[in-house]
């Protein structure tokens, strides 16, 4: 019997006697190392569908009470519309990561290695689906990928370029702080109030801990610290890193320091969570194919609720 496309078989053990102890903790080791690595999946506006290919995502309209009538007596009122549009998105072919565990090196080996086979499942996962929602973050922020924008609603937003992006590990944060600042500016400015976000690079993260305001005691509290290298907020955006900040490689990205936006600017179709499968192959000696899969879509929905902070 032959698999088509058939992962090379690793040398591992599992620390399992037999196959049905393997399956034990699959499924939940995969899932726990999948949430820790995907930092994009939790931000955006996410829709789940039992069958299909394609989901609606609904848009409203911006309203600027032009439409409110002043009421006459003894007169009927006035209907007025209500803009609505919608963004399609569609799933694409499910993603997966397939690894076989070899029966008779899983026996003779004297180390457990399932732990850090089942966590690199999830990571790998995690990194590709971070990386698909960085880069539709990325086009909402750019105005890519979608259609005109409702009458009413703004289009995409400029982007917001530091003043510096060099000098000391102060200055870079001070910088760096100042642009979210202006960031979050420019999503009030669109009327869209809902939590914001900055996701940056590790490095990034680290400079603005170092800024001489972000967690400084005069000006903050309870914000993190330096001892902590840590960082909850800056102008009430919540600060999240990643080193997928830049997701995929395409053009214009090279510069891209964080991307500031909320739930609205991009969304998730998901037909099938993470899910995980394991079976014996008696034709390779009862080995055991372990796989985790999932299928999603990814789409801008929104453009005016992102922003990106671009190199000086």
């Amino acid at each position: 019997m032959a698999y088509v496309g058939e992962p090379t078989a690793a040398h591992i053990i599992t620390g399992a006697d037999t196959t049905n102890d393997l399956s034990r903790d699959i499924y939940i080791e995969t899932l726990e190392a999948f949430n820790r690595r995907n930092v994009f999946l939790a931000l955006v506006t996410k829709q789940t569908i039992q069958s299909g290919k394609a989901g609606q995502f609904i848009i409203g309209g911006k309203t600027d009470g032009s439409n409110i009538d002043e009421y006459a007596r003894g007169s009927q009122i006035d209907i007025t519309d209500v803009d609505l549009d919608e963004r399609t998105i569609v799933l694409e072919r499910p993603q997966y990561v397939a690894k076989r565990i070899d029966q008779f090196e899983e026996r003779v080996a004297h180390y457990d290695v399932r732990g850090p086979i089942t966590n690199m499942m999830g990571e790998s996962l995690a990194y590709k689906v971070d990386g698909k929602i960085a880069d539709v973050v990325w086009d909402a922020s750019q105005g890519a990928g979608v259609n005109a924008p409702l009458v009413g609603n703004p289009g995409p937003n400029a982007n917001i370029v530091m003043t510096t992006a060099t000098g000391t590990a102060m200055e870079i944060g001070d910088a760096l702080a100042e642009a979210i600042f202006a960031a979050r500016a420019v999503l009030e400015e669109n009327d869209d109030y809902g939590e914001a976000v900055a996701v940056v690079s590790p490095r990034d993260y680290g400079y603005l801990v170092q800024s001489g305001q972000a967690v400084n005691a005069d000006f903050t509290n309870g914000n993190g610290g330096y001892d902590t290298g840590t960082i909850m907020q800056v102008a009430g955006v919540r600060i999240v890193s990643t080193n997928n900040i830049k997701g995929a490689t395409e053009a214009g990205k090279d510069a891209l320091r964080g991307l500031v936006f909320t739930q609205d600017c991009a969304g998730v179709l998901e037909l099938i969570g993470i899910k995980t499968n394991q079976e014996d192959q008696i034709d390779f000696l009862d080995s055991t194919l372990m796989t985790a899969y999932y299928a999603i879509g990814a789409g801008v929905l929104r453009p005016e609720s992102a922003v990106a902070i671009m190199d000086a």
